[in-house]
């Protein structure tokens, strides 16, 4: 299990290196956003998986990426520990999901970076006090790291609607 989690880690410690490089803000957005970043991709590692366990999985994250990789540098780790330690709040994601979407689509056709993206988006909407047109413009900028210009115009539209379901 050992070897198998350290070789998830490298992964996706390159993956994360890679899309910090493209990320170009300044101060206090770009360590926000970098929290953002690395708030989803723990959202993504805990989709995927299966069997993140909160709030342990801030500490490993931090421990296995932040600490040791210069691109993180800035990085908002307080801001970062509020939006995973949301992730075990019991909010019912699935169902919030289902209902932003159009047509009765299921949320099951959708790739899960995007569900995750937009979990955390949603975790923002309801627990944070940042502006909603702030938190939507920088989770599509987030996502355009991730996804294709269709699927990020999808998330737009997603999160437009889940941002009428969401009580602040």
């Amino acid at each position: 299990m050992m070897g198998t989690t350290l070789s998830f880690y490298g992964t996706l410690a390159l993956i994360i290196a890679y899309i910090l490089q493209s990320v170009v803000v300044s101060g206090d957005l770009a360590s926000k956003r970098m929290a953002r970043m690395a708030a989803v991709q723990v959202m993504y590692w805990n989709d995927i998986a299966g069997e993140v366990v909160f709030p342990d999985c801030i500490d490993d994250f931090i421990w296995h990426f932040i600490r040791n990789e210069q691109e993180y540098e800035g990085i908002n780790l307080r801001f970062f520990r509020r939006l995973v330690g949301r992730f075990g709040n019991g909010m019912n994601f699935e169902e919030l999901l289902n209902k932003s979407m159009e047509n009765d689509k299921g949320i099951h056709n959708l790739p899960v970076i995007s569900l995750s993206i937009m979990k955390v988006a949603a975790i923002e909407m309801v627990f944070e006090k940042t502006d909603i047109p702030i938190i939507i413009n920088e989770y599509i900028e987030i996502s355009k790291s991730f996804v294709d210009r269709g699927s990020a115009k999808l998330i737009n539209a997603l999160l437009d609607r889940i941002l009428k379901l969401v009580e602040r």
